[in-house]
């Protein structure tokens, strides 16, 4: 996959230089994915790093999956990356399973992406997301430090490569990793949200 998010907006994905935290299973294989009708159409945000106005545009596809395009038009930052992705429910959380789709040769490297046939096999990276009562979009992804503390300490099943900017995978079995996401302290791998979006109209 691509590399690992590591600012506040899947904006810098294609430009990170690690990869962002992966399962080995998807997030909610336990209890069945779909899609979720709330988050299709056109959503407008703001890049908190630099204020450059962002978009995400989600596709339903008849395979059940959902395509999502990012575009940051414009700035020193301006680019777009698509992904590929099914949603689930654990409880009161809701979880996508991302795998970025290659637009672009130059976005993204030929190891980050894959086949977008369908977002529910191995390599994804769980985003939790929340569409609030005000009717934002708000995503979040799998803190790098949190996860591979929760890792060391034994909560969750994973591995974390060599250095400091070692990529890290939670390989906790789907059972494991379902339960895991529904106690305090999976949520709490989900530090802070990279951008609050608002749908088109």
């Amino acid at each position: 996959m691509l590399a690992r998010i590591a600012a506040l907006s899947l904006a810098v994905l294609a430009a990170a230089a690690c990869m962002p935290v992966t399962t080995t299973v998807p997030v909610g294989s336990t209890v069945g994915q779909a899609q979720d009708p709330l988050l299709t159409g056109m959503w407008k945000g703001r890049d908190p790093s630099s204020g450059q106005s962002e978009y995400i545009a989600f596709f339903p596809k008849t395979d059940g999956t959902t395509t999502g395009l990012m575009m940051e038009p414009g700035g020193k930052s301006s680019g777009a990356m698509g992904f590929s992705f099914q949603t689930v429910a654990l409880g009161t959380n809701h979880f996508m399973n991302v795998r970025l789709i290659k637009i672009d040769e130059k976005a993204v490297d030929d190891k980050a992406t894959d086949t977008p046939d369908s977002a529910s096999s191995a390599n994804t990276f769980p985003v939790l997301y929340r569409v609030t009562g005000d009717g934002s979009f708000v995503p979040y992804l799998l803190d790098e430090k949190r996860t591979a503390a929760a890792i060391k300490a034994g909560k969750i099943a994973g591995t974390i490569g060599p250095g400091n900017y070692g990529d890290i995978a939670i390989t906790a079995s789907a059972a494991d990793l379902d339960a895991f996401f529904q106690t305090p302290d999976g949520r709490a791998l989900f530090a802070k949200p990279l951008a609050i979006f608002k749908k088109e109209k």
